[in-house]
């Protein structure tokens, strides 16, 4: 380019030098040409060296984003190399087909994790199977369910598996979640299932802070905030009046919790709001991670029975927020720090509870006492207990609230499918029809595998007891108690009417009181009718009865052993996602008894 330009300023030259002989018109215009062209060449040249220059910019600009580029792809391939081999945290939500829910909910929170431990691998499954088939054939999206899950994981390698479930409460479907872990456990080498959202005293107080935060701009002392939950028939369901008790504590005087299954529901929200009777606006929101069908519908729709539409008849102005506790970064916190206790405290569902040191013997003198008992499950619940101590060893004889269990072995489920059924232990009926099983003890106040083998189901479950040292009392010390049916006998043959009172379950439901009851033969039989058409059986001392009607409320003719005595019953709801068996109890009271009309 130099030589370029060098070459026009010689011609530029060489005319000036012509222009002197031919004189000073000439000479002008031979100079005025000569000017322009040297300006035109400076120009081009000017133009071709930024050009040139530009072009290097370029070219340094282009190799550095590929250097950068480069950099970046090694970053990750490094941070790729630093998953931990082998381990892998599970985020387990009951789902959602509201894909925009979806996204900024459970998928915000499985982000949340997979940034807060980005050494694991972060899989994702459904409960719902119902929500899976749908996302499948409208979307073509696949989610595994649990068992799926499992399966890939295990098929890829997968030792450690840290499970976190985005469910609110300890539930049934935590229960669920619990029982499939525990039957694939044998397929790793460890399996640790975190904790649910509300599982402390902290937990509720962040969510507390979390959801009045959020609502503060609407907390004037005119507007009440609604919160609906799902709720549930198990225990578990105390969480709801829990929350509303610990919010009445913080101060927060206009917020109520109520739910769509359970209770309170949405006649004991427009009763408290009632009573208050400052209202004139309701603000909804779902406590729930995500605002899917629920949400959508049951709070926000224009059904009759909607939430919205049941509180605008009320003559409250209603605002929806459709918004899941999900998008809540507060909420994806909890989870977090749920998941890292997981991963710290390395405490496996299932596995062996430790050598017995036989210390807890030792501090036992020989002796038969009465001791108290705690079980891992509720489905396997220990009324009576006595312990035998002799030489220093120790056996008990339990006594169960239900008769659904074949025998007992005392070790693991896996280990009871391998061994010989002469070392399982069998049951023993006692004079009330209850069935007693004698299995060594290792020691007190520790928890000893106890495998159970279910009649009904044909199937070995896992089960830990624990014998609590605190309650031994000596027999030679206390008064027997024995447990008595007589008086029944004493009954004449024919129909009578009884006063019936329903335990159990999360106290949602009921049944008529009172209750027919027929006496044939020193025998007796009662006609239970539920609060709810949904309970499609009962099981009682192991039996399984089926509804007496087709049409209403649940009717079921049910024996009964004895009177003014807790019954233990199983009344199966079909009211949830999936069916659940609910422990309840029945107590038919004597002195209420008349003969029917």
């Amino acid at each position: 380019m130099r030589k370029r330009v060098g070459t026009m300023l010689a011609v530029v030259l060489s005319i000036c030098c012509l222009a002197g002989c031919g004189g000073a018109a000439a000479e002008k215009t031979a100079l005025d040409n000569a000017q322009e062209a040297a300006a035109d060449a400076q120009e081009n040249g000017e133009a071709a060296a930024d050009a040139q220059e530009n072009g290097e910019a370029a070219d340094a600009q282009e190799n550095g984003e590929a250097a950068a580029d480069a950099q970046e792809n090694k970053d990750a391939q490094e941070g790729a190399a630093q998953k931990k081999e082998g381990a892998a945290i599970l985020a387990v939500s009951f789902g959602t087909s509201y894909n925009d829910s979806r996204d900024v909910t459970i998928g915000a929170v499985e982000e949340a994790i997979e940034k807060a431990c980005p050494e694991y691998e972060v899989r994702r499954a459904f409960t719902s199977q119902i929500i899976i088939d749908k996302l499948k054939e409208r979307d073509g999206l696949q989610i595994d369910n649990v068992e799926e899950a499992l399966d890939r994981a295990a098929a890829d390698g997968i030792r450690e598996l840290y499970v976190q479930p985005t469910h609110l409460m300890d539930g049934y479907e935590y229960t669920d979640l619990a029982n499939a872990l525990a039957d694939y456990a044998d397929q790793f080498d460890k399996v640790v299932l975190a904790k649910p959202l509300l599982s402390s005293d902290e937990d509720f107080d962040q969510v507390i802070a979390a959801i009045t935060e959020r609502t503060a701009e609407y907390d004037d002392g005119e507007t009440a905030i609604c919160f609906m939950g799902h709720g549930t028939e198990a225990e578990s369901n105390g969480v709801y009046a829990r929350l509303q008790e610990k919010l009445a504590q913080g101060g927060y005087e206009n917020y109520y919790i109520g739910t769509v299954e359970a209770e309170p529901s949405i006649d004991d929200v427009v009763a408290a709001l009632k009573e208050k009777g400052t209202y004139k606006k309701v603000v909804l929101e779902p406590l729930m991670v995500v605002a899917g069908d629920h949400a959508n519908n049951d709070m926000a729709g224009d059904e009759a029975d909607s939430w919205k539409s049941v509180l605008e008849k009320e003559g409250y102005e209603v605002e929806c927020i459709l918004e899941g506790l999900g998008q809540m970064e507060a909420i994806q916190d909890i989870y977090v720090a749920h998941i890292k206790d997981a991963i710290s405290s390395g405490e496996a569902l299932t596995g062996g509870a430790g050598a017995a040191d036989g210390n807890g013997a030792a501090k036992v003198a020989d002796g038969v006492y009465a001791v108290e008992v705690e079980s891992s499950s509720s489905m396997f619940r220990v009324v009576k207990a006595e312990l035998n101590v002799k030489d220093g060893a120790m056996e008990a004889t339990i006594t169960l609230s239900g008769t659904g269990y074949g025998k007992l072995y005392p070790g693991t489920a896996k280990e009871a499918e391998a061994a010989a059924e002469a070392d399982c232990i069998p049951f023993v009926e006692d004079a009330e029809g209850a069935y007693a099983y004698t299995i060594p003890v290792e020691a007190l106040d520790q928890p000893i595998d106890c495998a159970a083998f279910s009649i009904r189901k044909e199937k070995w479950y896992d089960r830990k007891l624990t014998f609590l040292s605190s309650s031994l009392s000596k027999k030679d010390d206390r008064e027997a108690q024995e447990g008595t049916d007589a008086g029944n006998e004493a009954l004449a043959d024919g129909e009578y009417q009884i006063e019936v009172t329903l335990g159990g379950g999360s106290g949602k439901a009921s049944v008529t009181s009172p209750a027919s009851l027929k006496v044939t033969d020193g025998g007796m039989a009662a006609v239970i009718e539920w609060s709810s058409p949904n309970y499609d059986y009962m099981v009682v001392d192991g039996q399984k009865y089926l509804p007496v009607n087709t049409e209403g409320n649940s009717v079921f003719e049910i024996p009964v052993a004895a009177l003014d005595e807790e019954l233990n019953v199983i009344g199966d709801t079909v009211a949830m996602s999936a069916p659940h068996e609910v422990e309840y109890t029945l107590t038919f009271h004597s002195d209420t008894m008349k003969e029917a009309e």
